[in-house]
């Protein structure tokens, strides 16, 4: 699987995640790469930079260690600050490379958001001004999940929004493709990192990737997705180091949907007196950028929320904390969605036996194993903030639970009552919760 050409001299446009700059050597990798690819295809090249793996998470411990709900604005200057770093130093391996790298801010980006600073919605995305760097300079590096607000102001379009950046970049640009680089072979039917035997899709249409997305897996951002189906731009999701072999990657746009099992490892789960209050809450957490995710208990109205998220205190009221318990989610080919609940160290044995069920052997489906792998952090990650535990210094929701106030929604959690149901198939927890 292999890039179309360009043969009009449109814009290359790459995207390499933070598992890339797990180290100073990741740089050079990603800047010989580029180099490669911009001699290879002698055309200008983007490149699309997240932070070094680890730093957007450290950086943001820092702030909850200040503050339980940190201003927007104030999150959004703090927790950009990764991307910035990575185009300073991916422009500087550039040019140790001899290739001129020209380091864009974001306000040269063309992306202009609206909303809440930290995890503002893009809205329109124009070439004018990379179009005259892409000019001066064969490349320009670009910082992931940056755009800049009405008032000129640098946002953030929310976390692992990279690949966002990325598509809408290509799509002002006039490129008919986008590859993203990662650290897995392409869309799989579930985390390798919890689910070894997951398997490499070649190709996946927008809708289920985007269904994927919506549910909580960390594959393609869901409005990366959106902004390509819009703008006809076919997403190339590879691993990196990437050999240029046409064999590997995924290809998204035109393609089946695919069965995967989704692990919300990051969430809580939250329970509601009724669906209308569950509704409400949802509506307001989603128009902050957060992807949630509805479901129903045998007796409950549930909710996942994206754990530690700023403003989430204050939107769940009295809702309830599920303490301890972690979604599965196996999404069909059909368009079913099931839910389980089960304790969250029983996760990953719960998706590993859930996968089974849908992939049980290699012979049922065309897609290739992957290996199993573990996920990087860079040791420069503490480059801002310094190495070190951070101790919360701020009461309420910013403590650990164990230490919470009585009047924050964990103090009020009680432990979900355990399912006595048994799993169908071998390798599921054996104290799942299933749900409609």
């Amino acid at each position: 699987m292999t890039a179309r050409p360009a043969p009009d001299g449109r814009p290359l446009v790459l995207k390499f995640g933070g598992s890339a700059f797990a180290d100073l050597d990741g740089y050079r990798r990603v800047a010989r790469y580029a180099v490669r690819r911009h001699a290879e295809e002698k055309r200008p090249l983007v490149v699309v930079v997240s932070a070094m793996s680890g730093t957007t998470g450290r950086l943001q411990q820092t702030l909850d260690a200040l503050a339980a709900d940190p201003p927007a604005r104030a999150a959004a200057m703090l927790l950009t600050a990764g991307e910035t770093v990575s185009v300073a130093l991916l422009a500087a391996a550039l040019d140790a490379e001899g290739v001129p790298g020209c380091p864009v801010p974001a306000a040269a980006t063309g992306l202009l958001a609206q909303g809440p600073g930290d995890r503002a919605e893009l809205i329109s995305a124009s070439p004018g001004a990379l179009s005259r760097a892409l000019a001066d300079c064969p490349v320009a590096v670009v910082p992931g999940g940056q755009a800049v607000d009405a008032a000129g102001r640098t946002v953030m379009l929310g976390r692992n929004s990279s690949d966002l950046s990325a598509v809408a970049t290509a799509a002002a640009l006039g490129a008919d493709t986008c590859e993203l680089f990662s650290d897995v072979p392409g869309v799989c039917t579930a985390d390798p990192h919890l689910v070894p035997e997951a398997r490499v899709l070649t190709r996946i249409s927008y809708e289920g990737v985007r269904r994927m997305s919506r549910h909580g897996a960390k594959v393609v951002h869901e409005g990366a997705v959106d902004w390509a189906e819009r703008s006809g731009v076919r997403v190339l999701c590879r691993p990196f180091p990437w050999s240029g072999g046409p064999e590997g990657g995924t290809a998204v746009g035109t393609g089946p949907a695919a069965a995967a099992v989704v692990v919300r490892k990051d969430s809580d789960v939250w329970c509601f007196r009724s669906g209308r209050e569950r509704r409400s809450v949802a509506g307001r957490l989603r128009a902050e950028g957060l992807t949630v995710t509805g479901f129903d208990t045998a007796g409950e109205v549930c909710l996942a929320v994206p754990a530690g998220a700023r403003g989430t205190a204050r939107q769940l009221g009295t809702a309830r904390l599920l303490e301890g318990l972690c979604l599965v989610t196996t999404l069909r080919a059909d368009g079913r969605a099931e839910h389980t609940l089960v304790p969250r160290a029983e996760a990953a044995a719960e998706a590993r036996g859930r996968h089974g069920l849908l992939y049980p052997s290699a012979a049922d489906t065309p897609a290739r194993a992957v290996s199993p792998s573990v996920k990087p952090r860079s040791p420069h990650s503490d480059v801002l903030v310094g190495p070190g535990p951070l101790l919360p210094s701020v009461p309420d929701r910013a403590l650990p639970r164990d230490s919470a106030t009585p009047d924050s929604p964990s103090a009020r959690a009680r432990p979900a009552p355990r399912a006595t149901g048994q799993p169908e198939g071998p390798g599921p927890s054996r104290h799942p919760r299933h749900l409609a």
